[in-house]
This record gives structure tokens, C-alpha cells and sequence, in this order.
């Protein structure tokens, strides 16, 4: 359970180093690049001393796949948030949980105890609570934004498959030259849309980069270090929704963002998910 809670702070800790850095104007694209370059380099820093440098065929082949599905995910939080704003952008997010849960059933046959199970349900069911607070009013759904939101559903919930593959498919001692490997993909990608982007790079776009980047490899080799002590039917949901609940509880003290009704109703509710779990 260690290895969750860990995920949980680090994947917190993301999400709110990316709304710091979009409050404070910082240049996304640059900020994108300098973390997946930095998260690369650590992976394969982490690698050599280690002494696991060797990638076997799967890795190889899920590390690619899974690159070129972040840094599209990222691309489209990006445009999700400019076109529907953070809160829907975070909904689709969060929500998008239930694609890999179902793949851990469907093509793992996992099956998770009672306990675990009501557990993992009240872990989805805060999910809209906490992702869907708020009073401001939308405008109705264009068929773009539409599919941008779909599409955000589907590849974040690839992301989170990517994990649980690597888990059952790859040895775990290439763990850390996989996410080499991965982030690496996505830094090529990354650097190429800057290019085209804004070419534009300020101390604190890198800087802020820089710290994403760490922050990421520790949410994603934390969260395969979860996924070999609980089943992915356990560890997703709450993934989601604890981190959820601390990003939502630390942007009300730091920026007094205070959550509404829905926003308390399902922090709650992910506490007792998370007594549950650990019962």
C-alpha cells in the first residue's frame, strides 16, 4: 500500500504543478518538452545504476506505444482545458479510470474480494463528484469538442493500460529503462511540437519542466510498484480518485479554490474507499 500512497502524492503533486504552471503563464509546450526529457534521462539514469540496462522485444514495443499515447494525452489536456476548461478537462480525466479497470476484468481476469470491490466502487463513485464540482454554467457540447473530450477519455485510459501491459507482459527488472525508453519517444514528439509550437523557453518554463519531469517517472514506477502488491481493479480507482481528492483539497487552501457540495460529498466518499482498501 505504500507504493499507491506514493503514486497518489506524486500524481497529485503533477496535476498541480501543471495548474501552477498555467496560472503563472508559463509556456506549456517548452514545459511538456523539458519534462519528458528529463523524465527520459532519469529512467535511463536509474537504469545504468542499476544495472538493468537490457530491453527485452516487449519492452521495447510497449515503451514505444505507450510514449506516442502521453504525450498525445497530454496535447489533448491541453486543448481539452483551453476549449471546455479545467474542470470538464479533469471530469474526462479522471473518469477515463474506468477503461483500464475494465481491461483488468475483461482481458486479465482479475477478480478482486468483496471488500476490495465495494472499495473500488465507492473510489468510482466519487470520481464525479469531485471532478464534476462547481457552479459556473457550460455552453451545450460542438461535435469538436465533443470528440476532443472522447478522445481524452479513451487515450488517458490507454495511459493507465500501458502500465498494467508493461506489468503482465515485460520484466519487471527493465522497469526503469521501459519509462527511458517511454518518456524518451514522447520527449521526440514533445520537442518536435515546440518546435512548431512557440519556440519559446524562459528559466522557469525549464525549471518547472525539470520537476514535472522527476515527478513523473516517480508517479509511474510508484504506480507499477502498486499494480505487483493490488489488482489494477483496486489500484485505478483509487489512483484516481485519491488524487483527485488531494489535488481538490490543496488547490482550496493554496488558491482558495473551495470545492462546492459535490467537490466535500465525494472527498469523503474516496476516504472511506480508502479504508476500505486497506482493510
Amino acid at each position: 500500500m505504500l507504493a499507491l500512497a506514493v503514486a497518489v502524492l506524486s500524481t497529485s503533486t503533477f496535476a498541480l504543478i501543471m495548474r501552477h504552471t498555467q496560472r503563472s503563464g508559463r509556456d506549456q509546450m517548452a514545459v511538456m518538452a523539458i519534462n519528458y526529457v528529463v523524465a527520459s534521462s532519469a529512467g535511463f539514469a536509474l537504469a545504468r545504476g542499476v544495472g538493468a540496462w537490457h530491453a527485452s522485444p516487449s519492452t521495447v514495443q510497449i515503451g514505444l506505444i505507450a510514449g506516442v499515447i502521453y504525450v498525445t494525452t497530454y496535447v489533448l489536456i491541453l486543448h481539452s482545458m483551453e476549449l471546455r476548461g479545467v474542470a470538464i478537462a479533469n471530469a474526462v480525466i479522471r473518469l477515463s479510470v474506468l477503461v483500464p479497470i475494465a481491461a483488468a476484468v475483461v482481458i486479465w481476469h482479475e477478480r478482486p474480494d468483496l471488500i476490495q470491490k465495494l472499495g473500488a466502487a465507492l473510489a468510482v463513485a466519487a470520481m464525479p463528484f469531485l471532478a464534476l464540482d462547481g457552479t459556473h454554467r457550460i455552453a451545450p457540447l460542438r461535435k469538436r469538442q465533443l470528440a476532443l473530450l472522447i478522445g481524452l477519455f479513451l487515450t488517458n485510459g490507454a495511459v493507465l493500460i500501458t502500465s498494467k501491459w508493461f506489468h503482465v507482459a515485460a520484466p519487471a527488472a527493465e522497469n526503469f529503462v521501459y519509462f527511458g525508453i517511454l518518456y524518451g519517444v514522447s520527449a521526440v514528439i514533445s520537442w518536435g511540437l515546440w518546435l512548431g509550437w512557440s519556440r519559446r523557453c524562459r528559466l522557469a518554463d525549464a525549471g518547472w519542466g525539470a520537476v514535472l519531469g522527476l515527478v513523473n517517472i516517480l508517479t509511474g514506477t510508484t504506480l507499477l510498484a502498486a499494480l505487483d502488491a493490488l489488482p489494477g481493479t483496486v489500484v485505478f480507482p483509487v489512483f484516481a480518485a485519491l488524487g483527485l481528492a488531494l489535488t481538490t483539497a490543496f488547490a482550496a487552501i493554496a488558491w482558495r479554490e473551495i470545492p462546492g457540495r459535490l467537490g466535500r460529498v465525494g472527498i469523503g466518499v474516496a476516504i472511506c474507499a480508502a479504508v476500505l482498501i486497506n482493510l
